[in-house]
């Protein structure tokens, strides 16, 4: 399948004021309709991450293609239209995945009861942005940072500190516009779940896209992360907010990407967290040597090793390997394999049950 960058008008299709101005998705009684303006197209459909098969969309006599799912699961799914054989995004929903070239946009359907990644009438914290320059790379970065309900009013209060990554070709902001990272602990802290913590959030692309299979070059990607956390983006965290410093308060962990480097950085490093979860990543050659010749440094600087992925996911092979050696080993971890692949509705649940997890009294 090809795909381009926005290509409204050469294909013919626009999200200018119209009578009547489409509306895509609507969700009506579990029934999701999508359209899209495009009259000069010759097909399209709708491809949408509820179905590996794609979903055939129909012309109407104004130019309007459309298609409705009808039961339409709930969950937040990302979806696309493919016209005449290009991708795109639907243009006008606002929603979109958070990635480094955008493709995807986003529909949510919330599930009853709701679930952890839904809005919920709850005490809710706030999402702050950051730029800053990094020394490290000699250039400006951002962050995100979460701050817990109440956490303005709670006076000189510490919290801890969760450092939550991205996968590849997302970005800073993709934890927390498309995982709804935010509301899972709004959530779990209003249900009792889970402790007020502060999470911040760093782009985990400090060179760039890194090409696939290519050592030496994610290597130095991992270290110029390390780098950046600790000498740039830590540093600025906790000169802005009230943060725990002790290793037993900090928590390190991140889906995909962002779990290699969240075990790359937690187990290479034994002492600066405390917490350390990969979901649906792996661990590089010589961490995992490294940290398998000082079995009592990792049982005793760790409080937790949690390693999650889905059955049908591609690395599940490697991270077997990896839990076989931690085994043998006698060094403590946490196993989860789950149900699903490597995408976002496994990486929210797995939040969702590692959270509840963190900064726990002995």
């Amino acid at each position: 399948m090809k795909t381009t960058a926005l290509i409204f008008l050469s294909l013919g299709f626009t999200a200018a004021a119209q009578t009547p101005p489409l509306v895509s998705p609507e969700i009506e009684a579990g029934r999701t309709t999508f359209r899209l303006r495009a009259p000069q197209a010759k097909e399209v459909v709708l491809r949408g991450q509820w179905t590996k098969a794609a979903v055939p969309m129909t012309r109407g006599g104004d130019g309007v293609w459309s298609a409705s799912v009808d039961p339409m699961p709930a969950g937040i799914w990302e979806y696309s239209f493919v016209v005449d054989g290009f991708n795109a995004l639907d243009p006008v929903n606002t929603a979109f995945k958070p990635q480094r070239e955008g493709q995807k946009s986003i529909v949510h359907v919330p599930s009853s009861p709701p679930a952890p990644w839904d809005w919920q009438d709850v005490p809710h914290g706030t999402v702050h942005q950051h730029g800053y320059l990094a020394k490290t790379l000699g250039r400006a970065r951002e962050l995100r940072v979460y701050t817990p309900p109440g956490y303005e009013r709670s006076g000189e209060k510490k919290f801890p500190l969760l450092v939550l990554q991205h996968g590849s070709g997302d970005n800073q902001r993709t934890w927390t516009e498309h995982g709804k990272a935010h509301w899972i602990l709004d959530n779990l802290i209003a249900q009792g779940k889970a402790q007020p913590m502060i999470v911040v959030m760093l782009d985990g692309h400090p060179l760039g896209a890194t090409a696939r299979g290519a050592e030496a070059k994610r290597a130095a990607a991992i270290e110029a992360f390390r780098r950046e956390l600790f000498d740039d983006a830590l540093p600025l965290v906790e000169s802005l907010y009230r943060v725990e410093t002790d290793p037993s308060q900090r928590a390190l962990a991140g889906l995909s990407m962002g779990g290699a480097q969240a075990l790359s950085v937690g187990l290479g490093d034994l002492g600066r967290f405390a917490w350390v979860g990969c979901f649906s990543g792996g661990v590089t050659d010589t961490v995992k040597q490294k940290f398998l010749a000082d079995l009592p440094a990792a049982n005793a600087k760790l409080r937790l090793l949690w390693i999650a992925i889905g059955k049908d996911d591609q690395g599940k092979a490697r991270n077997e390997e990896f839990v076989a050696a931690l085994k043998e080993k006698g060094i403590r971890h946490t196993w989860l394999l789950s149900e699903g692949d490597h995408s976002w509705p496994v990486w929210r649940q797995y939040l969702a049950e590692f959270a509840p997890l963190l900064f726990a009294e002995k």
